[in-house]
């Protein structure tokens, strides 16, 4: 599959994958077209969803809504019957044009159905605090950003930036799905920490548990359990949880052999610093410990004793890692 169009590549797939004609090959094409970029995945999700909404919206919109529906799903039956599959996949994205462009209430359908976008935000240094209307309690680390759609039949959350503790309202026919990175996060009756780094994502589940969904796999996690994926979706390995895990909401941040670049990645949600590196290899060099993230000052002296590494300001709010000579101190902090 190629195509300089990523949605109308999306709506052919999708509408040949309904045809009766779609075979093992064309299944497999597909799949490597989903995992070659985040926005093949993205248009054909948004295509999916475009299809599922129009269908399951119709008997709960106006008449004059549900009669334009229908004549466009039976133009899209009628051209795949007497024609190719070519003929059915243009006749099924002219049906989804019209449901777009047809519907004049659309707009007001769609909001009902997913809710309306609301942003929560906290502030560089400060954690804060949400309950939503539908009672789920969500717990943003600093300099977070997680974007919800709570609607009548869905519930949906993208975590921008940051961390997230999410205590999900359970709610059978609504579960909350939440997008994070490259990956989804399906929530089944469960409180878990997520987070979004340079690199990964991660999840941790506090209590029941969680489907997590990527282009390249998907894993089961149950209470007790963390895992993650990398920037192109592969899967990590499942991990038992300690007790500290999501301590951060009490001021202080664990480390078990996580990656220096990640660990300092934290401490800028906290503090307005940047930090460069003379190697880029110090940046995988594994921090073990608990800090206090109020500290600045404590968090990079104590990183300093503890790695083979030299922090110098280069100002303010710029820091220099660099390798520890035979000659250096500790720290230059200034």
């Amino acid at each position: 599959m190629s195509s300089a169009d990523p949605l109308q590549e999306a709506i052919q797939a999708w509408t040949r994958r309904q045809s009766g004609t779609w075979s093992a090959a064309q299944e497999k094409q597909l799949q490597t077209w989903l995992a070659a970029t985040a926005e093949h995945r993205e248009a054909y999700e948004k295509v999916a969803r475009a299809w599922g909404k129009a269908g399951d919206l119709k008997h709960s919109l106006p008449d004059e809504m549900q009669r334009e529906y229908e004549h466009a799903r039976q133009r899209s039956v009628a051209r795949a019957r007497f024609g190719s599959v070519g003929t059915f996949a243009v006749a099924a994205g002219l049906a989804l044009l019209a449901l777009g462009v047809g519907f004049r209430l659309w707009p007001t359908a769609t909001r009902w159905w997913s809710g309306p976008e609301i942003s929560l935000v906290s502030a560089k240094g400060h954690t804060k605090s949400f309950t939503l209307e539908d009672g789920t309690q969500v717990l943003l680390d600093a300099d977070s950003q997680l974007i919800v759609h709570i609607g009548h039949y869905s519930r949906k959350a993208v975590l921008v930036r940051g961390e997230a503790l999410i205590n999900v309202a359970h709610d059978r026919k609504r579960p909350l799905e939440v997008t994070l990175g490259i990956g989804r996060i399906q929530d089944l009756g469960t409180r878990f920490d997520i987070e979004a780094l340079p690199d990964s994502s991660r999840i941790d589940v506090l209590e029941g548990r969680v489907g997590v969904l990527t282009p390249r796999g998907r894993a089961l996690l149950v209470a007790g359990q963390s895992s993650g994926y990398d920037r192109s979706g592969n899967l990590q390995a499942v991990r038992s949880l300690n007790a500290t895990t999501a301590q951060w909401s009490q001021g202080q941040r664990h480390f078990d052999r996580e990656p220096l670049g990640d660990v300092l990645e934290r401490l800028t949600r906290y503090h307005a610093m940047t930090f460069v590196y003379t190697d880029p290899g110090l940046r995988n060099l594994r921090v073990s410990g608990t800090f206090r993230t109020s500290d600045q000052e404590l968090f990079l002296r104590t990183l300093a004793g503890a790695l083979p590494i030299e922090v110098r300001y280069l100002s303010a709010s710029r820091v220099e890692i660099a390798t520890r000579t035979a000659n250096s101190g500790a720290t230059d902090a200034h």
